[in-house]
């Protein structure tokens, strides 16, 4: 074989191997741009779908403290809040992706939401409970929105769960 020729076929050799080395980078660039693009996308997402379930926390919260006792405007209102925010937060949270824990316990804390009125409690404390139970649900989704852990229950918090278990406790046996 010729030098020319077997110079040709390694310049070939080389320009095939430079084309495919290309392409593969060209690929696997691509790949990894679509894999960031796709968590950017859910960070959105997740952030977005949190800050929705805050804002309806919130919401709740600034309903319940402007319903006036005796009121049946007021009390009418909060009801039809309630029942409106109840059909919309599970969804609201549903959505937030990687949030199984956080869910869980918002999840929690929105369980013990209408205790109050079971309990027999005054307007007053019924006040102080739905408040309580929101701002104990807003600071768990700031926490996860800050990507924080999340804090421990608050000890008013705990003191409610406490109640609803004696009550639970009573309800089932009376004696």
């Amino acid at each position: 074989m010729q030098i020319e020729t077997l110079v040709g076929l390694i310049g070939f050799g080389g320009a095939v191997v430079g084309a495919g080395g290309a392409l593969l980078g060209g690929w696997l660039q691509q790949r990894h741009q679509a894999k960031t693009a796709k968590e950017q996308r859910r960070d959105e997402r997740r952030f977005t779908a949190g800050r929705t379930a805050l804002d309806m926390r919130i919401r709740l919260r600034r309903v319940a403290a402007t319903r006036s006792e005796g009121n049946a405007e007021s009390e009418e209102a909060w009801v039809d809040e309630l029942v409106e925010w109840a059909t919309t937060f599970d969804a609201a949270l549903l959505v937030v992706p990687d949030g199984d824990e956080m869910r869980e316990r918002v999840f929690e804390v929105v369980r013990h939401l209408g205790f109050y009125d079971s309990l027999g409690q005054t307007y007053s404390e019924a006040n102080g409970w739905i408040d309580l139970t929101c701002k104990e649900a807003i600071e768990l989704l700031s926490a996860f929105l800050r990507e924080e852990p999340h804090p421990p229950r608050s000890r008013p918090f705990m003191d409610q769960i406490g109640m609803v278990q004696a009550h639970l406790r009573a309800r089932t046996n009376p004696s």
